[in-house]
């Protein structure tokens, strides 16, 4: 019986090349992962100059980091998505810190035409799904939308949160279980709201 060879990471190449100050490998690494980095930022954060910011402090990482990646261990595709789940973290408590502090106000003020867009983005459904999402604890939400596109498995989840498969399965279980409770009683509210008309 023949051993199989180990397959390699279609990435390895590339971030070794970076490792020692390729900028072109950088360009092609940053077009192979950065819309889907980006869509993971955008469902994370809500706001789309936030994601672009994750985006981009994630790839600055990339470039200053990628000696420390090691093919033996998570795939290069999982190392990236930890790293900028990171991002949006750090970026939502620095969030909490500016409205504790009445400095999103102030951004408010100077950018109209954002919060116009914004308020019409957050309309419907979808927009209270999307918010309930960026209310769940960080790793719940990190867990959930990791596996809100359907391709990966519960171990790729854990691979990429740097958990226990089990972990991540239970991060996903709160995680559905809170948004389903709020879908309720949304609607609980909405028929509630039909029969006092």
């Amino acid at each position: 019986m023949a051993v199989a060879e180990p397959s390699t990471d279609p990435d390895e190449t590339l971030v070794a090349r970076i490792a020692g100050g390729d900028e072109r490998a950088f360009t092609e690494i940053v077009r192979r992962h950065a819309g889907r980095l980006r869509t993971l930022a955008l469902r994370f954060s809500g706001e789309p100059g936030e994601a672009d910011d994750i985006v981009q402090e994630t790839f600055w990482s990339v470039w200053r980091k990628a000696g420390t990646w090691r093919p033996d261990g998570p795939p290069f595709a999982a190392w990236l998505t930890r790293i900028a789940i990171n991002r949006a973290i750090d970026a939502g408590r620095r969030r909490r810190v500016r409205r504790f502090f009445g400095l999103d106000e102030a951004n408010d003020v100077a950018d109209q035409s954002a919060s116009a867009e914004t308020e019409t983005a957050m309309r419907g459904e979808l927009a209270a799904v999307a918010a309930d999402i960026r209310r769940l604890p960080a790793r719940q939400r990190a867990a959930i939308l990791l596996a809100a596109d359907g391709e990966r498995s519960n171990m790729e989840i854990a691979a990429t949160l740097g958990i226990s498969e089990g972990a991540a399965e239970q991060l996903l279980v709160r995680a559905r279980r809170t948004l389903r409770t709020r879908l309720s009683e949304r609607e609980a509210k909405g028929n509630g709201g039909n029969n006092d008309a």
